[in-house]
């Protein structure tokens, strides 16, 4: 696994208003395959936007909904740690989605970053979208995609205020295309204003995030699930053991489901002096519970416990609280990771929506 390195910093973030970025307005939510290679792209399908333009995005889902901006990021900022990840990356991945990007000379979809909430681009948000948008599409998931481009000067001039101001991004998703695009713009070595230094991003405020847990399932015979929940009982960092229904976590709970069974594992307090990490319920669950019971866990999504893929008789599935974004936050300064699959932050982009060059326009 690898991660950058972090530095302390007192400078913004560097961000820059999106250039040969396109729009696809029948984007198929599929993402790009690997064999594509570098084909121009149908005028008729993908509209170019002239840039640099102020380009606002709004993801909803039910009740919930996101506004934010969409930017092209440093990919040097992501190596001296002012974008800042929250989980691994794989090298292999990493080398994976890099040789797509080789081949294909296009990024097909944004990395999600989160900031600390800016009145600036707050304004700029809430300006834009009075405008009519120059995209409304729904997804097959319910989710509705709208997109608007204001070329105004002066709301340009405030973005780029507002970006100056951000001191750090957090990666909500997407750290293995952030990785990649590292990857790529050391291998070109093309100069810090070239396409390739940069990466297409959407930036969200933290407190319109919505973030969620990865449950995970524990596949067994029926006959040998007694004796997993038996362990899991009287492990040391289990508290009390409740014969309960619950369907949802709180914190310093873990929901344990077998078949029609419910039970709550109440996790011992952590220490006052522990960093956030280690007090994460997700972390306790991983690296105190899991290696107990010698069985290797998969993961089985991050809906409600009925939606596990796994018969309900032949999985044992454990479902912990999940970090809230200021948690998340905080382990992101300090340096450190959480386990994979920790988190899943919802809605997420359009794969396909918007589509930006790394061939240099001039």
């Amino acid at each position: 696994m690898s991660t950058p390195r972090t530095e302390a910093t007192d400078a913004g973030v560097i961000a820059r208003l999106p250039r040969g970025l396109r729009l696809d307005r029948r984007c198929d939510e599929r993402p790009a395959s690997a064999t594509r290679t570098r084909e121009p792209l149908d005028p008729a399908r993908y509209e170019h936007m002239p840039g640099p333009a102020v380009v606002v995005y709004r993801i909803a889902n039910g009740s919930h909904q996101q506004t934010g901006i969409v930017v092209e990021v440093s990919v040097e900022e992501y190596r001296a740690g002012r974008i800042r990840p929250h989980e691994a990356t794989q090298p292999d991945r990493e080398r994976l989605l890099e040789e797509h990007t080789e081949a294909s000379g296009i990024e097909r979809m944004p990395v999600t970053l989160a900031h600390s909430p800016d009145r600036a681009l707050r304004s700029v948000t809430e300006s834009v979208t009075s405008a009519e948008p120059v995209v409304d599409l729904t997804a097959g998931d319910g989710t509705r995609h709208t997109a608007w481009i204001s070329r105004d000067p002066g709301l340009a001039r405030t973005t780029e205020v507002g970006l100056r101001g951000v001191e750090a991004l957090y990666i909500a998703d997407g750290h293995h295309r952030m990785a990649a695009a590292l990857r790529h713009a050391t291998r070109h070595h093309l100069g810090p204003n070239h396409p390739t230094a940069f990466t297409l991003a959407a930036l969200f405020p933290t407190d319109e995030m919505r973030v969620f847990g990865y449950h995970r399932c524990l596949p067994v015979p029926s006959d040998s699930a007694g004796g997993v929940l038996a362990k899991l009982k009287s492990l040391a960092v289990a508290e009390r053991w409740e014969e309960r229904s619950a369907a949802i976590p709180e914190p310093g709970v873990v929901v344990v489901r077998f078949a029609d069974e419910r039970h709550r594992l109440k996790l011992r307090p952590h220490a006052p002096n522990e960093h956030v990490r280690a007090s994460l319920d997700i972390v306790a669950l991983d690296e105190q519970v899991l290696p107990e019971l010698g069985i290797t866990p998969t993961s089985c999504g991050n809906g409600p416990p009925e939606s596990c893929r796994h018969p309900s008789d032949g999985a044992v599935l454990l479902v912990a609280h999940p970090p809230s974004v200021e948690q998340i936050m905080a382990v992101s300064d300090a340096g450190l990771v959480m386990p994979p699959k920790s988190t899943w932050f919802a809605p997420k982009p359009a794969p396909g929506l918007f589509l930006r060059e790394l061939t240099d326009p001039t």
